[in-house]
């Protein structure tokens, strides 16, 4: 019996420290009491110099009250808790890892453990390491958000932009204008030089844009050649001056077309505010483009509406 019992304690001990995710074991009272596992060290630091210390001894302030309820509430109910959280190596007191780490993610499942073992009410605690995951997840986010080709948001996030911010200035009685752009020459240069000269075109642009806008709004690309920004607490008379100088950026680039020629590119534009509580983002929209429409077989190439 005796062999069996040791036996099996030898097997269990090597398939604990072959685990490369780490078990911590919390204590009811905010303490590290044991750790198992955690050997993979392209994913997690050394954890063994944490046992004995207590959460708010090691962990940033938040961090360990968080952490601390987790465990608490676990015990109390008996039940499984998971819990997602951000952490550097850096942000634990005593650990050191040769890892550079700007802050590693991961999932915990808590569950508290039956046997009084440790001397009081304690859960196990299964670190994952998802950096990964999240990683992906955030790139997944982007390109649901962005126009890949410039990074600027695309038409249906933009939009929900522009709501967004129309209800926040009628919420705060603030000014929010709203501008669009149109490119003049990205058919010329698209039919006459391939879609790779329109793409650096519209590069060119978004670039020139970005470069006025800043933190002053948001951009969106809402077709090929149409850009747009809403200014939040910004109005139509200041919108008007920020629209001319992007306008003015952009046909200060110079493409290179091949064979030593150049162009610069030219635009119209069309600026408009939120004027009354019960006007909605489509009563802008039509508003902006109208005054494009406007600028049709004329020498102006900003308009306010």
């Amino acid at each position: 019996m005796t062999d069996n019992f040791n036996k099996l304690n030898s097997h269990l001990e090597a398939i604990a420290n072959a685990m490369p995710d780490p078990i911590f074991v919390m204590g009811q009272d905010g303490t590290y009491l044991d750790i198992i596992g955690g050997k993979e060290r392209s994913l997690y630091a050394d954890g063994q110099s944490l046992i004995g210390r207590k959460y708010q001894d090691v962990l940033p302030e938040k961090m360990a009250e968080r952490f601390l309820k987790v465990v608490q509430k676990a015990i109390q109910t008996g039940r499984l808790n998971e819990i997602e959280y951000q952490l550097a190596d850096g942000d634990v007191d005593g650990i050191e890892s040769p890892r550079v780490t700007e802050g590693q993610w991961y999932e915990a499942r808590v569950y508290p453990i039956d046997s009084e073992t440790y001397g009081q009410p304690a859960v196990i605690w299964l670190a994952i390491n998802i950096t990964e995951r999240k990683h992906m997840e955030e790139q997944i986010e982007h390109l649901s958000s962005n126009d890949p080709l410039t990074n600027l948001y695309n038409r249906d996030y933009f939009l929900d932009i522009v709501d967004e911010e129309i209800n926040k200035a009628k919420l705060n009685n603030k000014p929010v204008s709203l501008c669009k752009i149109n490119l003049d020459c990205f058919k010329r240069i698209t039919d006459a030089y391939g879609h790779e000269m329109g793409d650096k075109a519209i590069l060119t642009a978004a670039h020139a844009i970005k470069n006025v806008v800043k933190e002053l709004g948001y951009i969106g690309r809402m077709s090929c050649d149409q850009f747009m920004m809403v200014l939040p607490e910004v109005k139509a008379v200041d919108a008007f001056r920020i629209t001319k100088l992007a306008q003015e950026t952009i046909s200060a680039q110079k493409i290179k077309l091949g064979n030593n020629e150049t162009t610069c590119l030219t635009s119209h534009a069309g600026v408009t505010d939120l004027r009354q509580e019960t006007e909605h983002s489509e009563d802008l929209f039509k508003r902006v483009t109208t005054a494009i429409k406007a600028l049709e077989g004329t020498r102006e190439v900003t308009k306010i509406l």
